[in-house]
């Protein structure tokens, strides 16, 4: 338990630095393999409900500050994929105009007068 624990906390570390980088595609592919690590450890917790795995008191106190680390990482890669998508949302505001403008609808008609007369 504490190997995966360990791994996934090193591709915690590994996604940061990708965030910062821009490199999504090997950020998605980091992505998928945290899922399958967090695959395992769902079944490793099972194992342990069940009782046919038991963590021992020195795995259970090397785990406590891996897992701590881990959440801690995990909220700053969060706030980072959050300034990368608001950084995204602000350049796509600025590259694509209003709806209003460069659609015709009523206003339009009203502040423009029209004359077929030549």
């Amino acid at each position: 338990m504490l190997t995966l624990h360990t791994r996934l906390l090193e591709i915690a570390y590994e996604k940061e630095r990708l965030l910062v980088n821009g490199d999504m595609p090997a950020f998605s592919e980091l992505v998928k393999e945290e899922a399958t690590l967090v695959r395992q450890i769902k079944q490793k917790e099972a194992e342990r409900l069940q009782g046919t795995y038991i963590l021992d008191d020195e795995e259970k106190e090397a785990l406590r500050p891996v897992v701590l680390e881990l959440k801690r990482q995990n909220e700053l890669n969060a706030v980072l994929l959050e300034q990368s998508l608001r950084y995204i949302e602000w350049h796509l505001d600025m590259l694509l105009p209003e709806a209003d403008d460069f659609t015709y609808g009523q206003q339009a008609l009203e502040t423009r007068s029209f004359s077929r007369d030549v």
